[in-house]
């Protein structure tokens, strides 16, 4: 039987096929609600009003597991993403070192923008009532942020993560607060300073990490900023890199170099001791004899006088974790209700807390000498609390990274990496709001245009360096074959 040749089909009669796809759509979309007008766009008002306001998440969790830990913030209108794009194609408006690269705690937060604090609860009340005091507690905190006189940037506002960090806070004795030391005041909120030391009367240490990333003197001026500041905040220093410094912040020259970080991931744990140090000098006392804390630190300090360089990976040669740890699955209490643990009294718990991407876990992995956690330079990666044993009378709680409500711009936050890059709806502000304070195109080298008349004088704007970037980089669009802004801006 002779087969049929295929009927020919041209572009005109496909076009067509899409065209009347759309009408059938539209058509049952006017059917199942009349009022419905297709021509509106999603984040536009129809009526001459401007921009729609961004809806704010209720406290009522997603039904899908997979979303019930899912950051949520709030999204930019078209409206504005055009604005911000085309203000980006200004005239950069610089700003010299003290305007722009000094804020203190007062710029960063306000008094009046706090934390949910979890409502009080007790044993003998049902998951469901506690559930509901707290969704009703945190819905009145989101609308009192609204109602705010203060602008608040991007936070969290999804229930279920910031029950994580209540979670975390509750069972652990001792409270180490995460801070990227390239820029120690945003990642230190008063706010969950307060609520720790004040509200739960908890312990706190300070932990300033990623110290490989700037240099000696920027670490000491940190520390002693921070004594002054808060006299009772113990303060110690932590970096996994064996280099002392990859990077020098006070050098232009040094920040050129691009140097790459070894491939093997490396988990040095020189500076435990000193971490285990300051946790036994706010130790409680009739928990101090649960750990041994001078023998685990010199078992710490030993072994890194003893380790080869070449074997600090993520497992020994043998294939056999340094040290007899065990890692935890959530406990089935946890997925009952989230009410149903305290402190307990067997074990010594170091709970890990602070904002996204400011390496929490990687300092967990450092201590254990392999990867028992998983860490991404996505923020946001860990989704739930994770504990983790050392010994066994000490643990470690890993909470989840939270973006905690403040009053710096959104460009900050994103730079700071408290924010996915793949979901910035628009980067050109972010590039504005560095290329004020920064020379990025003398940091790229990059050149002016080829058509400019005073390319030595040239007025650079964002827009402007992120097209020379895309020219230098060779990132073009695959159609007009132009300069791929947005490409080279993210």
């Amino acid at each position: 039987m002779p087969l049929h040749r295929k009927k020919p089909f041209s572009a005109k009669q496909k076009k067509m096929q899409l065209l009347a796809k759309r009408v059938s759509k539209r058509d049952q979309a006017a059917r199942e609600d009349p009022e419905w007008d297709f021509r509106q766009r999603p984040n536009e008002e129809s009526a001459p009003g401007g921009p729609q306001t961004a809806h704010a998440p209720s406290a009522k969790p997603a039904t899908d597991g997979r979303n019930k830990l899912t950051s949520q913030f709030d999204k930019l209108s078209r409206v504005e993403i055009e604005d911000n794009k085309k203000r980006s194609m200004q005239p950069l408006h610089r700003l010299s070192p003290e305007d722009g690269l000094t804020m203190s705690f007062d710029d960063a937060y306000s008094a009046d923008v706090d934390i949910p604090v979890r409502p009080e609860w007790t044993y003998g009340e049902s998951k469901s009532v506690v559930e509901g005091r707290e969704a009703a507690y945190f819905n009145s905190w989101l609308e009192r942020l609204r109602a705010s006189d203060e602008e608040v940037s991007l936070y969290e506002k999804n229930l279920e993560v910031w029950r994580q960090l209540w979670r975390v806070v509750e069972i652990s004795d001792i409270l180490l607060l995460i801070v990227d030391v390239r820029h120690p005041v945003l990642h230190f909120p008063p706010s969950l300073y307060r609520y720790i030391t004040e509200t739960t009367g908890k312990p706190l240490v300070v932990v300033l990490n990623k110290t490989d990333l700037v240099a000696e003197n920027t670490v000491q001026a940190w520390m002693h900023y921070f004594k002054q500041r808060f006299p009772a905040v113990v303060l110690t220093r932590f970096c996994c890199y064996r280099d002392e410094a990859l990077v020098d912040d006070t050098a232009v020259a040094s920040m050129k170099m691009r140097r790459q970080r070894p491939r093997r991931r490396t988990h040095d744990s020189r500076l435990v001791g000193d971490l285990f140090a300051a946790c036994r000098s706010v130790c409680e006392t009739d928990k101090l004899g649960l750990v041994g804390w001078e023998e685990l630190i010199a078992r710490y300090t030993d072994k890194v006088e003893d380790e080869d360089s070449g074997d600090s990976g993520d497992e020994s040669s043998d294939g056999e974790p340094d040290e007899p740890v065990a890692q935890s699955e959530p406990d089935a209490a946890d997925e009952e209700a989230h009410h149903g643990e305290r402190v307990s009294s067997k074990y010594v718990t170091l709970g890990l807390v602070g904002h996204p991407n400011v390496g929490k876990s990687t300092i967990i992995n450092s201590i254990v000498r392999r990867t028992v956690v998983s860490t991404s330079r996505t923020p946001g990666h860990t989704k739930h609390f994770q504990t983790i044993h050392v010994t066994p009378t000490l643990r470690l709680c890993d909470c989840p990274g939270l973006v905690f409500p403040c009053v710096v711009g959104r460009p900050m936050q994103v730079l700071a990496g408290l924010y996915n890059t793949a979901q910035v709806q628009e980067p050109y502000t972010s590039v504005q709001y560095l290329a004020e304070r920064v020379p990025v195109e003398r940091v790229l080298a990059l050149h002016p245009p080829a058509d400019a008349r005073n390319p030595e004088n040239y007025v650079w704007s964002a827009w402007a360096i992120c097209e020379a970037f895309a020219i230098d980089r060779g990132f073009y669009t695959s159609r007009g074959a132009r300069p791929d802004v947005y490409r080279a801006c993210k």
